[in-house]
């Protein structure tokens, strides 16, 4: 008591309204609270105007997170597209439980587990999940003590998941082995043309969209750490991104199978082109709407990088289009 009485000895606040801010503070928590049943009890009854719910930081454990999920994984919550979970009290179990429900809900978007203790388990789970799910768009798993076994599971999924955009992987136990699983993700040049077709073409980000991706197994300091980082950082910019922008579509009903193709496109140039990325990307990213279908036609048959490039080289009018530009730069 000592201690307590001189701190309010020296403090502008009396013993009175130290009571009575504890007092509101405890009231607070108390509605907010409340509102888990209420939640629980609107989706039993099938409430089709929830499209929403967030229950950050509430407390919820592996219990109250069943008898939520349990009425989103049986599809009576048609009009829900979001789920927020961040800060509770939940591990592995915990990410069972969520993945049951995305492993057949198709109409949540995003959904965000973020600093819970669901661990690589956990996230196995998930992956499980986003293999079968067409709907997710973005996912939160940043500070969950994924670890690299848990991530070299996810970037395996997200191969054959073709909608999620966003999957934030920010402050986890995940080394330079685990952030090479995630570029060969988007860019796996391990069997040539054909497994850079099968890479992940739809995922733009691995971290909140503010910053890249920052874990702290993963120290940024050494030159080929960030070499990674920058070649992961520019495959998702300069393709994934880039090219799967809806301005940059031909016509306002491209598909998502077109889109990707698209992508793939441009990634099998630039491994193809390799050194002479430079002199040559310029002009057949101008004319790419013309060029690229044939040029992915031509790899696919005949797996000619040599004569693919001898081709484009020889071209009149790239070459025309080159000598074009260069003599604009000059003017200018």
């Amino acid at each position: 008591m000592g201690n307590i009485a001189i701190a309010f000895a020296t403090s502008t606040i009396s013993f009175s309204e130290f009571v009575e801010v504890k007092r509101q503070k405890q009231l607070e928590n108390k509605r907010v609270r409340s509102l888990i049943p209420t939640y629980i009890s609107r989706l039993n009854r099938s409430d089709s105007t929830i499209t929403s719910i967030n229950l950050n930081g509430l407390g919820v454990d592996i219990n109250i997170l069943r008898h939520l999920t349990a009425p989103i994984h049986r599809g009576q919550t048609s009009n829900l597209t979001e789920l927020y979970l961040e800060q509770n009290w939940f591990g592995s179990e915990g990410a069972v439980a969520v993945a049951r429900v995305l492993s057949q809900n198709m109409h949540l978007k995003i959904v965000s587990l973020a600093h819970n203790h669901i661990g690589s388990i956990g996230a196995m789970a998930i992956a499980n999940a986003l293999e079968q799910n067409t709907v997710l768009q973005r996912l939160n798993l940043s500070y969950c003590e994924i670890d690299d076994d848990g991530v070299k599971k996810l970037a395996a999924s997200l191969k054959k998941n073709h909608t999620l955009k966003y999957l934030n992987l920010e402050g986890n136990f995940v080394s330079s082995d685990g952030i090479r699983c995630l570029l060969n993700c988007v860019y796996d040049t391990s069997g040539g043309i054909q497994s850079l077709f099968d890479s992940n073409h739809t995922l733009v980000s691995y971290h909140n969209g503010q910053r890249t991706i920052y874990n702290p197994n993963f120290p940024e300091t050494t030159i080929s750490n960030r070499q990674l980082v920058f070649q992961l950082a520019s495959v998702l910019a300069s393709c994934n991104l880039r090219y799967s922008q809806p301005a940059l579509t031909t016509a306002a009903t491209t598909s998502k199978k077109q889109i990707s193709r698209r992508v793939a496109a441009c990634k099998i140039l630039q491994y193809c082109l390799k050194e002479h990325r430079n002199d040559y990307w310029k002009c057949i990213e101008n004319l790419e709407e013309k060029i690229v279908p044939h040029i992915v036609g031509w790899l696919v048959r005949y797996g000619g990088v040599d004569v693919m490039f001898i081709v484009l080289r020889d071209m009149p009018w790239l070459l025309e289009k080159r000598k074009y530009d260069e003599n604009q730069t000059a003017l200018s």
